[in-house]
């Protein structure tokens, strides 16, 4: 992830932000990267096992990764035609990683095309920084060049050296935000527009979701049981758009002006919990088409689970991101997401439209009790407290 240094941020009620909406060309980079998702997506889907899933979150994470160092490089200034070029050419090195991804851990010529566009985006993503920064200090973003360097020159290794060299790579790019954590406080941003950029690519993977399962549906004769199965998995979508929407949105862009560190925000529930809430969604995207092509097949092992585990995973994210910006967990959405573990390890056992109806029934469930607690003026119940934070903060889920 990118620290900058070189603006001030006020945590004033009047603070202004130097951008509070995304721009086209944004949006036009974000539909790059949302083609990368559903390439991943798609290999998943046809090879749903615990190999292909690793392999997936490989090539997933520095995607992911380089996205957030965007955003927050280009985050806290106004829109320039350089910073429109950096931008496309930006999605131009991630539509090469996208292109690439699906074959990237296989051959060579693919490992060399990812990695050699990454190593591109790193080294854009530093010449923007030092373009738009007068001041800046060691920050993750040189770590994640180096991490670019390993992964392109490993490219050329065997397959099973070059999976190794990347697993190496990647975890200690996802950590490299821990280990340098001192340097948190330097970081610029502007607290509208994070909320948004954020969001924007949540309703991105939702839609991962409703183009993979509708792509299914396109052009074939639908008898009550697959319309019934399709008609669920968009209720599901819905379900999760409202868990994040409905309260999560909002209660981020508070915690950025109200938390007394809020770059500990922006590395712990935008880039860390955000990564998770993608990963979560794509599960469930895989999970439901797998089972609306065969709605009373009974699947095994890890694709009858990939539904409501990825729906577990989103909800539960929810409970460590509102612990780090408000300091305590919601109990709805604690039970919630146990209650779906559970439903993912019987699911095996269950045709894959029980598996579907419950998880739907179950995410519902979570939200109707939610909205029927805040609605009326009643407090969510809280769990797993630490350092008490002002009540205001409290009653946001």
């Amino acid at each position: 992830m990118v620290y900058l240094a070189g603006q001030v941020r006020s945590a004033e009620p009047g603070f202004v932000d130097v951008r509070d909406r995304a721009t086209w060309t944004e949006l036009f980079y974000d539909l790059v990267l949302a083609f990368g998702v559903s390439q991943i997506a798609h290999v998943l889907a046809q090879r749903p096992d615990w190999a292909t899933l690793g392999s997936c979150l490989l090539v997933l994470v520095p995607l992911w990764w380089a996205w957030v160092d965007v955003v927050m490089a280009m985050n806290a200034v106004r829109e320039t035609t350089m910073q429109r070029v950096f931008l496309l050419l930006a999605g131009l090195a991630t539509y090469g990683m996208s292109v690439a991804a699906p074959h990237a851990l296989e051959t060579r010529y693919e490992a060399l095309l990812y990695a050699g566009c990454y190593l591109a985006l790193r080294l854009l993503i530093g010449e923007a920084i030092r373009r738009e920064c007068a001041v800046y200090t060691i920050h993750p973003y040189r770590a994640g060049l180096a991490f670019a360097l390993v992964l392109f020159a490993t490219a050329v290794l065997p397959s099973g050296l070059r999976t190794i060299g990347w697993a190496v790579a990647v975890v200690a790019e996802l950590l490299a935000p821990l280990i340098l954590s001192g340097h948190l406080r330097q970081l610029a941003f502007g607290v509208n527009h994070l909320p948004e950029r954020f969001g924007l690519f949540i309703i991105i993977a939702l839609g991962e979701n409703v183009v993979s399962v509708g792509a299914w549906v396109a052009g074939r004769r639908l008898g009550l049981l697959e319309l019934l199965s399709v008609s669920l998995a968009f209720l599901t979508g819905c379900a999760l758009w409202w868990l994040y929407f409905h309260l999560v949105a909002s209660a981020i862009a508070h915690a950025l002006r109200t938390h007394p560190t809020p770059s500990i925000v922006v590395r712990d529930v935008l880039s860390y919990g955000h990564l998770v809430l993608v990963l979560g969604l794509l599960l469930v995207s895989v999970g439901a088409d797998r089972m609306v092509v065969e709605p009373t097949h009974v699947p095994h092992r890890l694709a009858a689970a990939l539904l409501p585990v990825g729906a577990a995973l989103f909800t539960l994210t929810f409970c460590y991101t509102r612990r780090r910006m408000f300091g305590a967990a919601s109990l709805t959405r604690f039970a919630g997401g146990l209650a779906l573990l559970a439903l993912g390890g019987v699911a095996p056992w269950l045709p894959g439209l029980a598996t579907l109806g419950s998880a739907a029934a179950l995410l519902v469930a979570v939200n109707g009790i939610e909205h029927w607690l805040t609605s009326g003026g009643r407090s969510v119940p809280l769990i797993f407290h630490k350092a008490q934070r002002p009540s205001s903060d409290v009653q946001l889920t």
